[in-house]
């Protein structure tokens, strides 16, 4: 498999987590659906011949004779049938709910990532990102934290190979960096890293991740032309919001501490030099390839 379809199938899989959802549910309610059909077809001979008695009844003009039992058992098939219908209709209601709040929701939880400095993995489950999300807001930062670098660790070898296969012409600098990083040489790694970052984000939509135009970051522009398919544009949106990495002079508050490319590439900041923060930068250069590479090659 090639890197272009390797990048697609990672963005895919995000909608296939939402079809095997609605997949557990089906498999969930299938013995249920299995009893009302079989309920059904042992009915059939029954209310057949509760029709065929009542024709003979009326052809031969007698009293309408009643079957209470025959009528019975049709009218527990119906009450069976409208109970399980009443338990599997909001269910699938609620999957569907999920799926149009699914923008939304996915949205505000990568600002929220990208507000505490880190970035999506398109092979970090949805579930993982709904915990990191509540966590964060919960306030739990250093359980979200501790998570996030466990996650990045454990994902660096992959991390490297598939930015280095997507792009073999900056695969050099690539291994320099994650080589720093796994040296602990974190003051070296983390430059490098938001470098290559941004020149890949020029190399794919020919815009600087961290130049801005209007307050907005370059990349604004590219966002908004997906804005129709509202799933992309959401998982986009941390390049079309000014965060802590990009954050201008004026807009950095007094006492900011967080990683940001401006203070580290020009000499200003002089105690960047972290673990967490060089994978900060590791998740923000494998986001910013993958997420623009898929959209790219995505029809």
């Amino acid at each position: 498999m090639t890197s272009d379809n390797k990048n697609l199938s990672a963005l895919n899989e995000h909608f296939k987590q939402w079809q095997k959802i609605a997949e557990r549910l089906r498999v969930q309610f299938a013995p249920a659906l299995k009893v009302q059909e079989a309920l059904q077809k042992s009915l059939e001979p029954i209310i057949t011949a509760q029709k065929r008695l009542s024709e003979f009844v009326e052809s031969i003009k007698v009293p309408r004779l009643e079957l209470p039992e025959l009528s019975y058992f049709a009218k527990q098939a119906a009450e069976f049938q409208k109970s399980l219908n009443g338990l599997i209709s909001p269910a699938f209601e609620q999957l569907q709910k999920s799926f149009s709040e699914l923008p939304s929701r996915t949205q505000e939880a990568l600002l929220l990532l990208g507000a505490n400095g880190w970035y999506l993995d398109l092979e970090m489950p949805l579930p993982a990102l709904w915990e990191l999300e509540r966590a964060l807001t919960g306030g739990n930062i250093e359980e979200a934290e501790e998570a996030l670098v466990a996650y990045f660790e454990d994902r660096l070898d992959q991390i490297e190979k598939a930015i280095s296969d997507r792009f073999p012409h900056r695969a050099h600098l690539i291994k320099a960096a994650f080589g720093a990083h796994r040296r602990q040489e974190y003051e070296l790694s983390i430059p490098v890293l938001l470098a290559q970052t941004d020149g890949i984000c020029k190399e794919v939509v020919n815009q600087y991740l961290f130049m801005k135009r209007n307050r907005k970051p370059r990349t604004a522009s590219y966002v908004e032309q997906v804005a129709a398919d509202t799933y992309r544009a959401a998982l986009l949106s941390p390049l079309a919001q000014p965060l802590p990495i990009s954050a201008s002079e004026n807009e950095r508050p007094e006492g900011f501490d967080a990683l940001n490319r401006h203070t580290v590439l020009h000499g200003e900041s002089l105690d960047y030099g972290y673990k967490n923060n060089s994978l900060k930068a590791v998740s923000l250069i494998n986001y910013v390839a993958h997420v623009l590479e898929v959209d790219k090659e995505t029809p």
